[in-house]
């Protein structure tokens, strides 16, 4: 978790300050171009969404058992499989290029080969399937995740300080863009080499069983369905709003969207980091067990995501009028749309995390297909009549509902003996407590900002002096008479106690 902390510190803080240079060394028309490229990708790569996520999961069994054979064969059928997928996504990339122009309106700038640029993103998604990239699934699933945070950290920190030196001494966007795929084909060098070092006795041979591929090949079409809801969430916003309203437009929605996502990363270091304990334990404990962990951790998990929640409604207009300036703000009745997105992405992540751990991708796998039909259908709808706020609250009204079926999964196919209201007992808790605490918080802001805020650095630091203080105050009273309330507090006083210990 602390590698975990850093690397997304820097996948958080590196963009934003890129971002930044930019568009004032730029446009935004050219921010607008990389969210733009970086959306169409990622609807590509839905061609392996999942493999990687199948195969640990695989793997948990036999890391637990000290059977190499079969994780031996399981890397056999990752590696191969990689291939395969990344011909896939360079063949469907190059077939949708004469389609590029039609997906932005207006023009892009002078300087710019459309094609060109879009190649050098292709080449870059293309590029780590063909090296080691299935090399780390020996990491995740052995809990070494510390090891991929760290060369991540060490690769993006050399990607970002050489982006803003070239768009300061050059202004030009392909030397910015060129030092992408170069970092791609150093962190895969970096993560296989420390596989080849601490695992030196897994090599990618063998085969598994027809029962096992039966298996796999079920978890895999269940994950890959399942996977394509998340990951079309904010790829159909950008390429709607490109083909609607401009690069300008994609580029301040990705401004705040950035500003989200990157605090939503920061919070998904908790869940990616207890993941592979989750698995070895749901292997290992009774599910009696694994499900007072499961509403513990989910209490605590809520709890931080909640204050967050509060925090985007205070500091988002302040904090963009700061870094943007207001002609590429969004009004401020937007805000609250943000963070009902934030918290709705959240309530659902410690259930994701045992839902993939207990791996029943399967039965999740129509919840996804609604999920990303409905919300590409009503970005259309909702973003043709409304722009920005329709696309943005095409995707929180498919996420809402879709969520109350999703999270059910885990209660009729794990925890079957538990009931599913006691999940749902907690978030509208923890909805209720959020709301009454952004009110409280938001008003205690304004009367504070006309007392003593003097310009926009003030406002920002009085918002952020009020945000630590009162949330919590409003918190502590309405959710201590919760039943996990107590179990989590020994949770963490047990694990400071470890911490000191080490």
């Amino acid at each position: 978790m602390v590698w975990g902390f850093g690397r997304t510190m820097i996948l958080t803080l590196g963009p934003f300050v890129v971002r930044t240079v930019l568009i004032y060394a730029l446009s935004a028309e050219y921010s607008g171009l990389n969210s733009l490229f970086s959306s169409i990708l990622s609807i590509l790569s839905l061609t392996e969404l999942g493999f990687s996520n199948a195969i640990v999961y695989s793997m948990y069994k036999p890391v637990a058992e000290d059977d190499k054979k079969k994780i031996c064969a399981l890397l056999n059928i990752y590696k191969k499989a990689y291939r395969y997928i990344g011909l896939i996504i360079l063949t469907a990339g190059l077939a949708i290029t004469p389609f590029l122009p039609k997906l932005i309106k207006g023009t892009v700038p002078g300087d710019i080969n459309l094609f060109a640029l879009y190649y050098i993103y292709l080449f870059n998604t293309v590029i780590s399937y063909f090296l080691f990239a299935y090399k780390t699934s020996l990491l995740s699933a052995f809990q070494r995740e510390d090891i991929v945070s760290r060369n991540t950290l060490l690769a993006n920190v050399l990607l970002y300080a050489a982006q803003v030196i070239v768009l300061l001494a050059f202004h030009n966007y392909y030397y910015y863009v060129i030092f992408v795929p170069i970092t791609t084909i150093l962190l895969n060098l970096l993560n296989s080499r420390e596989v080849d070092r601490l695992f030196p006795d897994y090599k990618p041979e063998g085969t598994v069983t027809q029962e096992e591929k039966a298996e796999l090949k079920k978890n895999l079409t269940g994950l890959m369905i399942w996977k394509i809801g998340g990951a079309t969430r904010n790829t159909f916003d950008s390429i709607v709003i490109s083909a609607y309203l401009g690069l300008t437009a994609v580029a301040i929605y990705n401004n705040y969207f950035m500003i989200m996502n990157g605090v939503n990363t920061l919070l998904s270091v908790i869940s990616t980091s207890i993941a592979a304990g989750v698995g070895n334990k749901m292997a290992s404990a009774s599910r009696k067990e694994n499900y007072q962990d499961f509403l513990k951790i989910h209490f605590m998990y809520l709890w931080i995501a909640s204050w967050v929640a509060v925090c985007l409604l205070c500091l988002y207009q302040p904090f963009m009028k700061i870094w943007m300036g207001e002609d590429l703000m969004f009004p401020n009745y937007m805000i609250p749309l943000f963070c009902y997105y934030f918290f709705m992405m959240k309530e659902g992540d410690i259930n994701s995390v045992y839902y993939q751990a207990a791996g029943l991708w399967w039965y999740g796998r129509w919840r996804s297909l609604i999920e990303a039909v409905m919300n590409l259908s009503l970005n259309l709808i909702l973003g043709y009549y409304f722009g920005v706020v329709g696309i943005l609250l095409a995707t929180i009204i498919s996420f809402s509902i879709i969520s109350v079926y999703g999270s059910g999964i885990i209660y009729w196919h794990y925890f079957t003996e538990e009931k599913y209201r006691e999940f749902w007992k907690i978030n509208f808790k923890f909805m209720f407590a959020t709301v009454l605490s952004g009110a409280a918080t938001y008003f205690m802001c304004r009367w504070l900002n006309q007392i003593l805020g003097t310009g926009d650095w003030a406002h920002f630091l009085i918002n952020l002096l009020v945000c630590v203080l009162v949330p919590n105050l409003v918190f502590l009273p309405l959710l201590r008479s919760d039943e996990q309330f107590q179990p989590a507090v020994s949770f963490l006083k047990n694990l400071v106690a470890k911490i000191r210990n080490r």
